[in-house]
């Protein structure tokens, strides 16, 4: 059945990118992938293959990637995407030397995959378990990983119809959870070779918040500019589900707070839906930065962050922000705020997000569900003695996470 909706998705999926930019990247993107791979890599040079859902997967897999580099220079990388939001922002980083799509899961793709790239190893990044990719490399032998998985009671794996995908997932050579509950829970389905090793997002956080990477100028320009006189509020990945509780709360300060808004997505439709979203005299005030200078941008309340890829040198500027998705899909990345210690809030949707829930828990970060509190917060986050509060709790929590990139090393070098 998993095999026939495959090869139906595949069908299907021309016809439905006929109607949509985004699966037409996805389509496209894949249709080059084996002459890409062709063109890129050394067939004399060992491979090392690591495989990312998105944008967020990378990020979390980017420390391990990093040590690789260092640790077996001898051999060649390649990345893989599911989604054009990651494909798209990372497709030149320096980390690899390849990166592609990832073909459609049918047993074809999966075995002309494996046999092209032969890969020494192939790491994939939190949920990424493709059943007849798992296969094709238990058939060649090739060890596999899986890092900072993190698994709840509800997912598929752990439930009586899901013994397909269970058997999967039992087909990683090891697997790393980020937390000791995830490591129950596969030890419990049957399989032994798990290891609690915690999230690798904390080391790339840290690493990033001492060697944070430049702007490019004229966006630093207009930045500088923008945030030069008074305190920077960030609202990272914001949707206007979150603009709808955070708006009265921003024309309430804009007195005294600049505010930039990084939308979780940048097209044209999905800006404006935001704007529309902010009282009025706001949405007058409000430049894009891919359309202002700074000039323009010293004068206006509101800047929009029409990019992707850049929130993370967006935030060491800032003196508070807001992580986006908690009345959404889901929260965003709350890490990539916390590691510079400054008053954060996010909204109520968080239970599935451990960091959340433990920065909660301790008082590190602050649940906007109002358009009251969410005046509070940012009353509160220009308070001295609240901001060495959260800056006290923030720094020691993160401190306590880091490592895990060098429990999968470990683990990694025995197959080398």
């Amino acid at each position: 059945m998993y095999n026939l909706l495959v090869t139906l998705g595949q069908g299907i999926l021309p016809i439905a990118a006929l109607f949509s930019p985004t699966l037409k990247r996805f389509v496209k993107g894949r249709k080059e992938v084996f002459k890409t791979l062709s063109l890129e890599l050394n067939p004399t040079k060992k491979t090392i293959w690591m495989h990312a859902a998105s944008l967020g997967e990378y990020e979390q897999g980017v420390p391990v990637l990093e040590e690789i580099r260092q640790c077996y220079p001898e051999h060649q990388i390649v990345l893989s995407f599911f989604s054009p939001s990651g494909f798209e922002v990372k497709k030149n980083t320096p980390l690899a030397d390849s990166v592609v799509y990832l073909p459609i899961d049918s047993l074809r793709n999966a075995m002309q995959f494996i046999k092209v790239l032969k890969p020494s190893l192939a790491i994939f990044v939190k949920y990424e378990v493709w059943p007849n990719y798992m296969t094709a490399l238990q058939q060649a032998e090739i060890p596999s990983i899986l890092i900072a998985a993190i698994f709840r009671p509800n997912h598929i794996y752990f439930k009586w119809y899901g013994r397909f995908m269970r058997k999967s997932l039992h087909k990683f050579s090891h697997i790393f959870v980020q937390d000791s509950s995830s490591q129950a829970l596969v030890k419990d389905s049957g399989y032994a070779q798990v290891s609690v090793a915690g999230d690798t997002r904390f080391d790339r956080v840290s690493t990033l918040s001492k060697h944070t990477e430049a702007l490019p100028k004229e966006t630093q320009e207009i930045l500088t500019a923008f945030s030069s006189e008074k305190p920077l509020f960030v609202g990272g990945s914001v949707w206007h589900e979150d603009m709808s509780f955070l708006g009265v709360a921003l024309e309430k300060n804009s007195h005294n707070i600049k505010f930039v808004l990084a939308p979780h997505k940048v097209d044209k439709a999905s800006v404006e839906t935001i704007l529309q979203v902010l009282p009025i005299q706001l949405q007058k005030k409000s430049v894009w930065l891919s359309k202002t200078n700074p000039q323009e941008a010293s004068k206006a309340s509101v800047l929009i962050v029409d990019r992707i890829g850049i929130l993370n040198q967006v935030y060491p500027l800032a003196q508070m922000a807001y992580v986006g998705g908690g009345f959404k899909t889901g929260l965003h990345n709350t890490l990539e705020a916390a590691v510079y210690g400054i008053p954060l809030a996010i909204g109520p949707n968080f239970n599935k997000f451990k960091e959340a829930k433990d920065l909660v828990g301790l008082g590190g970060i602050q649940v906007i569900n109002t358009n009251e509190n969410a005046t509070q917060f940012l009353e509160l986050a220009l308070e001295k003695s609240y901001i060495e509060q959260i800056k006290g709790i923030q720094t020691s929590y993160i401190s306590a996470q880091l490592g895990a990139t060098f429990k999968i090393m470990s683990q990694i070098a025995k197959y080398f």
